[in-house]
Parts: C-alpha cells; sequence; structure tokens
C-alpha cells in the first residue's frame, strides 16, 4: 500500500457511474433478488401512479427470452418538457440522474410507494438496453437508452390516444451473471399488488408459456382476506369480516376475520 496518500487518489463517480460500479448498494445484490428489484422499481412508478387515482391499468410482460421485461400504465405520463436546471427533459433527468422525480414534494403524488428518486435511473444503469415511451398531451415520444446512457434525443412518434408511460428494459448482462426472470415470482408480487390497490387492473403476460393473467378485486383487502380463509380451508366464526379504515393524512386499512 502506497505511504503516499494525496488528493489525487480520490475517487469521483459521477452521474449514473456508482449504480454500474456497486450495484449492490441499490438493489441488494446481482443474484436473483437484485434482478426482480429491477422490475419492482419500474413497477411501483406505475402503482404509485395508480394509488393517486391517475392510472386504473398496469401491465407487466415477460418477453419471450424470459430475460426482458416490459411495464406499461395508464397514467400521466412522464413529463418531457424541458427542467428548468438541467436544461434536459424531465424525461431523460428521471431516467439518468439519481434522486430526480416527482415525488419529493407533497404536490404530484398524495402517496407513493417509493420516495428516493433513484428507481427509473438505477434500473436504466443496470440495464443493456432501455426504452421509455411516453404517450401524453395528445403525442407518443420515445427515448432509448444503452447502459444508463442516451443512445439520441427524446423523439417525437406522432398522435396518441390517451397518456401513460411504458418501460421495456433489458438488464445488462456484465451485471449480471445470469438473467432469467421468475414469471412465479412477478405472478405473486402482481397478485398481491391487485388486492392492495383496489380496483386497479393488473395484467400479466408471460409469453415464455405463453399465459396472461388478469388480477383485479374490487374490494381489494377484503378478497384478500377471504382468499386466505379459503386457501387455509378455514371456517370462519362470523360472516363478514371487520374493516376499518382511517385517513387523516397517514392512511390505514385493517380487516379482521376469526376463524375456527
Amino acid at each position: 500500500m502506497p505511504s503516499n496518500y494525496t488528493a489525487n487518489d480520490i475517487t469521483v463517480l459521477e452521474g449514473l457511474e456508482p449504480v454500474r460500479k456497486r450495484p449492490g448498494m441499490y438493489i441488494g445484490g446481482v443474484g436473483a433478488a437484485g434482478l426482480h428489484h429491477l422490475v419492482w422499481e419500474i413497477l411501483d412508478n406505475a402503482i404509485d401512479e395508480a394509488m393517486n387515482g391517475f392510472a386504473s391499468n398496469i401491465r407487466v410482460t415477460l418477453h419471450r427470452d424470459g430475460s426482458s421485461i416490459t411495464v406499461e400504465d395508464d397514467g400521466r405520463g412522464i413529463p418531457v418538457d424541458l427542467h428548468s436546471k438541467t436544461k434536459k427533459t424531465a424525461l431523460e433527468v428521471i431516467f439518468t440522474v439519481l434522486h430526480a422525480g416527482g415525488k419529493f414534494e407533497s404536490g404530484n403524488y398524495k402517496t407513493a410507494g417509493g420516495l428516493h428518486g433513484v428507481g427509473a435511473s438505477v434500473v436504466n444503469a443496470l440495464s443493456r438496453d432501455l426504452i421509455a415511451t411516453v404517450r401524453r398531451d395528445g403525442h407518443q415520444y420515445e427515448m432509448r437508452f444503452k447502459q444508463g446512457k442516451p443512445v439520441g434525443p427524446l423523439k417525437t412518434l406522432g398522435p396518441a390516444r390517451g397518456s401513460g408511460t411504458t418501460v421495456y428494459f433489458h438488464p445488462d448482462p456484465s451485471v449480471f451473471p445470469k438473467i432469467e426472470f421468475d414469471p412465479a415470482v412477478i405472478r405473486d408480487r402482481l397478485e398481491i399488488a391487485s388486492y392492495l390497490h383496489r380496483g386497479v387492473r393488473v395484467t400479466f403476460e408471460d409469453e415464455t408459456a405463453p399465459i396472461k393473467l388478469v388480477f383485479q378485486h374490487q374490494e381489494g383487502l377484503v378478497d384478500y382476506q377471504r382468499k386466505i380463509v379459503s386457501d387455509r380451508a378455514a371456517r370462519p366464526v362470523h360472516e363478514a369480516p371487520f374493516v376499518l379504515q382511517k385517513d387523516n393524512g397517514l392512511k390505514a386499512e385493517l380487516v379482521l376475520q376469526w376463524t375456527e
């Protein structure tokens, strides 16, 4: 070890370099759990739109190769106008700058699953390819990235109906030793999400099977409680479950049912 320790020995990682250098700090590791964490990060963005009443449909597709994913929602669509500070489109900022997002201030999201602003940018940093498509204000836009870096400017593809965001990504094999998504893990996560967000239609299309599953529960946690009782073949002591709800800035919902 050299004894002359100077300022020149200090390494400064910029942009998304820290993520690629130390992925475990952001997703826990590069094994199966870390790989699937990429899906949860993009999925959480779609769920946040649904939680706040801006989206009613979420679709996740596991593509035929078993190693790439598309997450789509019909929310407001990521903004594509120029960010005042960076002079880049908001879409590019969200996918290339750590701790950039619309959830730090209270005006955009009343509730949110992710508040650190690292989700989309971390997924982008750890992906060989990522394509973000946005439908917003009557137009469809697209921006492509490789290993976290834009491969071109934001493109306007043409007119579009409705609004929403679609994110396709293929994890980087130079980061992950094995890229093989588990359909059962994704399916279970989506099913739970559908119970937690009543009325939201959550679709899982597994092209490796192929199979298409649709989860939608109008009674939310009550439906989940009924499923648990049914799965355990339990006999309820009382027919209707107790439902407790409270919303005073902090929203809570509790469903109880005693069984024999």
